[in-house]
């Protein structure tokens, strides 16, 4: 499949000079909602926090439906809990309910401090004549594309790739009542991770992005809850300092180079000499203006 980056003369230098492409944290994303944006309605976390409080009750009850076995450690917690609280009589723990609320909020937290500063993401897209990604991305038109056939010269470690979808909260791919249950299981991770991680608001939709993800390691990850006051903090240590990974690529995936309508000759000439004294097999393309629209033109060289 062929993809698109967007980027400065300046950063395609370093492409090509290094063979490599940056696949950075979304702190250093444009967009400071990157994986704030939760797939969930606060009417999905209502109904999700009234079943699973019915199953807890259930199960204390001795309702055999359900396979408890498969149920998070807390679950099974806050069964034993209320079924003691059954037993002697008395009323059932009130910081349960709160703690099921403020669910987003912890979820949340767990990000923010635990995993956002290790994932790393290249962000590509399908198209080469985008306006407005050749306005953000591409110097208002100084810059250039660099047109890929491939990403990586090694697959990074539990990689995950695909589509962006864009939306304004439609219905998610997991399932918050799944979290309460079950806990963070490989399952339900993986479509958390689709639904945080490639996923945003409706109005980027022109971007068309397809993003490539990977974690660096998360180190040591601890989490401190007070019972009284039901306050949540997470606390990460021995991470990795940088907020970004230089990807090593294959020179022969790159295809070609597109640069903007307003890319200087000075600059076109600096990387027409790294691509021709570093061998790669690509060819070279300007945009122009064409009848009051934006067309590619090749240069009339390929450099090999």
């Amino acid at each position: 499949m062929t993809y698109y980056k967007y980027t400065t003369t300046s950063t395609a230098e370093l492409v090509l000079k290094y063979k490599s492409l940056r696949w950075s944290s979304p702190l250093l994303f444009n967009d400071i909602e990157e994986c704030q944006f939760t797939p969930f309605t606060e009417e999905q976390y209502l109904r999700s926090v009234e079943t699973y409080k019915k199953i807890l009750e259930q199960c204390a009850s001795g309702c055999l439906i359900f396979d408890i076995n498969r149920f998070s450690e807390q679950t099974k917690l806050l069964i034993s809990a209320i079924a003691m609280c059954k037993r002697d009589g008395s009323a059932v723990p009130p910081f349960s309910e709160e703690l099921l609320m403020n669910h987003a909020r912890m979820h949340r937290d767990y990000i923010n401090k635990g995993l956002i500063n290790c994932f790393r993401i290249l962000c590509v897209t399908s198209t080469f004549d985008n306006q407005l990604m050749w306005a953000y991305y591409a110097d208002q038109h100084y810059g250039c594309v660099i047109e890929l056939d491939g990403v990586y010269l090694e697959k990074p470690y539990q990689l995950r790739e695909g589509k962006v979808r864009y939306h304004e909260n439609i219905e998610p791919l997991s399932n918050p009542l799944d979290m309460f249950l079950y806990g963070e299981t490989p399952e339900v991770k993986e479509l958390m991770v689709k639904d945080i991680i490639f996923s945003k608001r409706s109005n980027w939709n022109h971007e068309e992005e397809h993003r490539f993800m990977f974690s660096e390691n998360f180190g040591g990850i601890s989490f401190k809850l007070d019972m009284q006051t039901n306050e949540f903090e997470t606390t990460a240590e021995n991470q990795v300092e940088n907020s970004y990974s230089d990807i090593p690529i294959s020179k022969d995936s790159i295809k070609s180079i597109i640069f903007g309508a307003r890319t200087s000759n000075d600059e076109i000439e600096k990387i027409v000499s790294i691509v021709s004294e570093q061998e790669f097999n690509c060819k070279l393309y300007q945009m122009k203006m064409k009848n009051g629209s934006l067309v590619k033109e090749s240069m009339g060289l390929k450099v090999v």
